[in-house]
Order: C-alpha cells, then structure tokens, then sequence
C-alpha cells in the first residue's frame, strides 16, 4: 500500500509538472524581441520591422501605422496620443506627446457637449503623424518610408474583418452613418461589414502613400492638407491650413516615480502617468504583499479604490494643459503627500457616502522650489476607444505607445481616407473653474498612460491599455497585481477588475470578484454594478514582461478585446 500511494504521489508530482509546462508554454516569449498590440496584423507590422533589423522606435511606429489601418475604430492618422521610450544602453527615456489640440478656431465651430460629438464640430488638430515621425527621426533606424510600408499594403490590398471590429461596426452604425465617406468604408449596400468581410481603403492607401514618399510634412502642408481642410470645413468643422502647419509633438521627459524599488516611467502632463504614481505612492503605506488580492478582501478592495478617488479627485483639480494650466507636479509626486492622503482613508466605510463628494487634497505646501515657476470637470466618461503597443527589441530597448481618436470611430468624419478624431469631447465645458476648461489652442487632459517600469536600470515591465477614465485604474491595479502579488503577465491580465472615479456613483465589478467581497463592500457603503466574465469595459492591456534573472520577455495581450503578443 505504501508502494502504492509513493507511486502516485510521484504521478501527480509528474502530472503537476506536465500542467504547469503547459500553462507557461502559453505565455508567448522570446529574447530578440517581443511585441504586444491589440490587433494581429499591426503585430507583424512591427515583427517585420524587428527581423529587418530595425529597433523598438521602428517597430513601434510601423504598428501604429498599421493598427490605424486595422483598427480603425481606435487610432489612425486623423488623431493622437503619446510614446515613452526608453533606452536601455544609455539608460535614458523620452516622452513624446502627440495627442489633438483644440483648432485656433474651436470656439467658432460653436461645439455643444454630446450633440455635437459625431459631427465635424468635434475635430481637434490631429497630431498622430508628427509624433510618430518625431519618434522615428529622433531614434528609428530604418528609413521612413520602409516602416510605413505594412500600413500602405493593409490599407490598399485590404484586411478581413475580425469579431471585435464587426461588433464595434454594428454598435456604432449611428457615428459611422453621420458621413458619406466614413459609411463607404463600413458599409456595404447599406449593411455594416460582417466578420471575415474584406476592408480595403484605397483613399487612406493614397494618403499614406504620399506621407511615405514626401514625409510627415506632407500631411501638414500642401494640396493633401488643404483638401483636409476643406473637406472638414465642408462637414461643419473649423480647422485651418495655420492649425495643420503649426502643429508639433512635444518632446519631452516621462514622469518618474519609485514603488518598492522600482523605477516609474510614465506619461507626463495633460497625460495621466501622474495618477498611476500619485496611487501607487499611496498605495506604497500598506504591505500588500503580505495581504490576500483584492479580489479575496474586501478591505484591500476598498483600500485601492479610496486610494484611487483621492487620485480622480486630484486629477480633475490639478491636471490640464501643462502650457497654460499651474500644475503642482513635484507635490502630486511626492510621497509625504501621498501619505498624508493616505491617513485620510477610513479603512472600515467609505467616507465621504458618495464617491462626487470625495475632495482634492492640498499639495501645495508640498510643492519643490523648483517648480514654482510654472505657468499657469467634466471629460467625456463616454466609451473612450484607444488602442496601447508594447515593444521591446533585442538591445533592450523599450517602447510604450498609447494612441486614439477619442470615441469609438472617432468624430465620424472621413476625408482623404483619414478618419478624425472627436478630442473637443475630451474638455470641460460647464465647470468654469475647472483647469480642464475649453480653450482655443489648448490640448485636453486624457487618460492615457503609457509607462515603463525599470528594475535595477533594465526594463521590468511596458504596459498600457485603452478605456477612458478606466484606463488609471486598470493600470493601478496591473501594476499591482505584477509587483505585489507576484503574478506573471497573463495572471495579472485575466485577474479581475474594478473602477470607480469621483464623477460616478457605482464600484464597477467583474464577477472574479468573490461574492462574500462584495457583499461586505455593500456594507461598507459602495454601490455596486456587476460584470460577468471579463469585460471590455475594463480596458485591453498589452504588456511586456522582462525576466529579471535571465532577460526573457513574455508577452501579454488582454483577452478582453482582439489582439496578440509574439516573441521570437
């Protein structure tokens, strides 16, 4: 008998190793290089890059080329976002802002809140081809041309249309049916394109193709520009040949902070890395890693989301346009601040009973000399559609990339194949005191947060994901569930999440959540509103992972939307 049970203890030690082999052999790796995208083809758009001997920045930018394309519900050239890059040799990052700005002229279009979002009236200055071309001048090394050339044949030969997309189509049959040309693309004999349907845009070939031979001025001065022009002016809109010519990327330098040790490189401001670290400085107070996971305690759940209300809360007080808006960095950073509000949390209810209640903190008095020279809420909560590339190249190197063009579909709006955004949704509008407040020439705050996390000066983690407002808490919660739960890239993906924000009334749930959690979190005062599974709503984070003992990368794509991670 004794025999007996050794002999199947051994089987199942076996059997053990055989599943656990199985499950790691599902996460994809590699050592060259690996990327992460939240569509396949924009994936080998960057691929092809890598084993054509180029680096991350190329690689990065012919994805965002091709996810434009591929994805044209999220970004394209007609909108903007943000690139951090790090470089491992040098052991430097670079941000570079490349989100929409308000047209000289905004004002005179005469925008008017959720009316007007699926019209010409919501176009921003589009800013996605100058900050990729920045991107690829400052550090590419293939030529130009050669990264944009997946981009061009998608658009021109076509691609077949994937489950996410033709869901996204048959919601959104409304936006895409506001214009001629955006409908074209679509729709076919007036029906949405179905899964497996051919999409072949041969005007956004064209325009590609002229960025490709003539450079990314191209778009911004001459005939293509003035058509673009023209053609928004035509729908309603107010955007000038001077708002094209005049546009620039800024380049500047990420946010850092620290969290246990490791390095925080992320978004800077209108961008909202300072709320990822402002939580996570927050956070930091707590010994999580010797906690049960939020989704197993009530009382870290709430711990995260009082965090995360204080975090929203300062976010809508002191985050704007860095240009025009006195924005106390140095004290949203600090980590004295970032425990006086962590006193403030009532570990037992939620305090104040309603999240709208809940107040910024004073951080002021906590603000560097060194900032003091600095110049001087309502954003859109709709389904923000974004789209987030994670890269990292044999060398090191790292790129996280976060781009959109505001609202699924954008404003609606084509011309010359080039889909626009809707950033005008992004501003406030009725909260006169709010540092968020629409002006001519003045870039919104955007959630967005591309971030690299950096170990000992070598790349840990790249990460980013899309979602709006969910995006802060989807990556608080990531970053957590990595460095204090010890997760590895698809466990801290598939692990449940949670949102709340100080403009809504509810703690939004999947059902990983247990139920005996969110019973107690009923008792301590939250509102809940349940999601089954795993949800969209939560966003679509794609990361890389950097083994710290032997340098693997292991990639991730959230199986809550389409895409895929490869390694090679």
């Amino acid at each position: 008998m004794k025999k007996l049970k050794t002999a199947l203890l051994l089987l199942l030690i076996v059997l053990a190793g055989f599943i656990t082999d199985a499950v790691s052999q599902e996460i994809p790796f590699g050592k060259n290089g690996m990327v992460a995208t939240a569509h396949p083809l924009a994936t080998e758009a960057a691929l092809e890059m890598l084993k054509s001997g180029g680096n991350a920045i190329d690689a990065a930018v012919a994805a965002a080329f091709a996810i434009g394309v591929v994805e044209p519900d999220g970004s394209g050239l007609g909108g903007g976002g943000g690139m951090l890059v790090y470089l491992k040799e040098r052991h430097e990052s670079y941000y570079i802002n490349y989100y929409a700005r308000a047209s000289e002229n905004a004002s005179q279009a005469g925008y008017s809140g959720k009316k007007d979002a699926f019209t010409a009236k919501s176009i921003c200055v589009p800013g996605t081809v100058a900050g990729l071309a920045m991107a690829h001048e400052k550090f590419g090394s293939l030529p130009f041309a050669k990264v944009l050339e997946p981009a061009v044949r998608l658009a021109s030969e076509g691609f077949a249309v994937d489950p996410t997309l033709a869901r996204l189509i048959l919601d959104r049959i409304d936006a895409i049916s506001t214009d001629t040309a955006t409908m074209k693309i679509f729709l076919e004999d007036g029906f949405p394109l179905m899964e497996g349907d051919l999409i072949v845009q041969k005007e956004l070939a064209r325009t590609l193709s002229i960025i490709a031979s003539q450079g990314p001025e191209a778009f911004y001065e001459g005939p293509l520009a003035a058509s673009m022009v023209k053609g928004v002016a035509d729908r309603g809109g107010v955007l000038s040949l001077n708002d094209f010519s005049s546009y620039e990327a800024q380049f500047t330098k990420p946010l850092h902070g620290t969290y246990r040790n490791y390095d925080i490189l992320s978004a800077n401001a209108p961008q909202s890395g300072l709320s990822l670290i402002e939580a996570l400085n927050i956070i930091e107070n707590y010994d999580l890693q010797n906690a049960p996971h939020y989704s197993e305690s009530a009382k870290i759940l709430h711990l995260m989301a009082e965090a995360i209300l204080f975090v929203y809360a300062d976010r809508t007080a002191y985050l704007g346009d860095p240009r025009i808006a006195n924005i106390p960095i140095s004290a949203l950073l600090s980590k004295e601040y970032a425990r006086e509000r962590f006193e403030h949390i009532n570990m037992d209810k939620l305090d104040p009973p309603r999240y709208r209640d809940v107040v910024e903190g004073n951080p002021f008095p906590f603000l560097k000399e060194s900032d003091k020279h600095m110049t001087d809420d309502d954003e859109s909560m709709y389904d923000g559609h974004t789209t987030h590339i994670s890269i990292i190249d044999k060398d090191g190197n790292s790129v996280a990339l976060t781009q959109t063009l505001g609202l699924f579909f954008g404003s609606g709006q084509t011309v010359e194949g080039v889909l626009f955004n809707c950033a005008m949704t992004n501003f406030s509008y009725y909260n006169k005191k709010s540092i968020n407040l629409f002006k001519d020439g003045k870039q919104s705050r955007s959630s967005i947060m591309p971030t690299i996390i950096i170990k000992d000066g070598n790349p840990f983690l790249i990460a980013g994901s899309p979602g709006a407002a969910r995006i802060i808490s989807t990556l608080i919660e990531v970053v957590i569930n990595i460095i204090d739960y010890n997760m590895n890239v698809e466990e801290a993906n598939l692990a449940p999440r949670f949102f709340l924000r100080d403009s809504e009334d509810f703690l939004y749930l999947e059902s990983g959540i247990k139920p005996e959690v969110r019973k107690k979190l009923e008792e301590m005062g939250h509102s809940l509103r349940v999601y089954d599974g795993i949800d969209l709503f939560f966003g679509g984070v794609q990361m890389i992972y950097i083994d710290p003992e032997n340098g693997m990368y292991y990639g991730s794509a959230d199986k809550r939307r389409g895409g895929n991670a490869v390694g090679y």
